[in-house]
Order: C-alpha cells, then sequence, then structure tokens
C-alpha cells in the first residue's frame, strides 16, 4: 500500500513523538490503529462485495446459458411437432381424397329402405 521502508518509518515515529509529546503519543496510536483497522475491515468488506457480484455475475451468465439452450430445444421440439401435424394432416387429406370416390359408389342402405314402398299391414 505504501512503500515505506523502516528508516522512512523510525524517522516519522521520532517526529510525531516530538510533535505530539510522550503524553499524546500513544492516544494517538491508538486512534490511528483503530482508524487502520477500519480501513482494513472497509477493504476487506469491499473485496468481499466485488467477489459476491463476480460470482453472481458467473451464475447470471451460466443462467442465461441454460435459458437459451432450453429455448433453443423447445424451438426444435416444437419444429418437429409442427412437422409431425402436417404430415399426419396432409395423409388425413390424402386418405380422404382417395375415400371419396369410393363413398360415391357406396349406395345408403338405410336410404334405399326409406325410398322402398311399406306393404300395407294386416
Amino acid at each position: 500500500m505504501f512503500d515505506f521502508s523502516f528508516p522512512e518509518l523510525v524517522v516519522c515515529l521520532l517526529v510525531a513523538l516530538v510533535v505530539l509529546g510522550p503524553e499524546k503519543l500513544p492516544r494517538v496510536a491508538r486512534t490511528l490503529g483503530r482508524w487502520a483497522g477500519q480501513a482494513r475491515g472497509y477493504l476487506r468488506n469491499l473485496t468481499a462485495e466485488l467477489d459476491r457480484e463476480g460470482q453472481l455475475a458467473d451464475l447470471k451468465k451460466q443462467l442465461q446459458q441454460a435459458d437459451r439452450a432450453i429455448r433453443e430445444q423447445a424451438d426444435a421440439f416444437k419444429a418437429e411437432t409442427q412437422s409431425t401435424v402436417d404430415q399426419l394432416r396432409d395423409d388425413a387429406r390424402a386418405a380422404e381424397q382417395a375415400l371419396k370416390p369410393q363413398q360415391a359408389n357406396v349406395a345408403d342402405p338405410v336410404a334405399d329402405d326409406a325410398n322402398k314402398p311399406v306393404p300395407p299391414s294386416p
């Protein structure tokens, strides 16, 4: 973080001792230590939050890929089903067209009986 060598740190402590005096230096050192601890805590929370966001982004990407794969499979299934339905519909129409001439030739037995005269009852 800071590039202080040991001799530079000793000089800073001696200047602080001269400026603050031996009575205030422990209190200032505790305050600075507390601030440094809080800064480390904030930094730790920030890195943890960034890690969680990175993991969430990865999970979101995986979810989108899975969603895309499912949609592709559903579209393929829908297309295959539609082609099967169309083929069955065409086969049914062809069978119906093939049976129409035969249906015209077949006489309706009930209709024939209805046209016959009914003998008088005794």
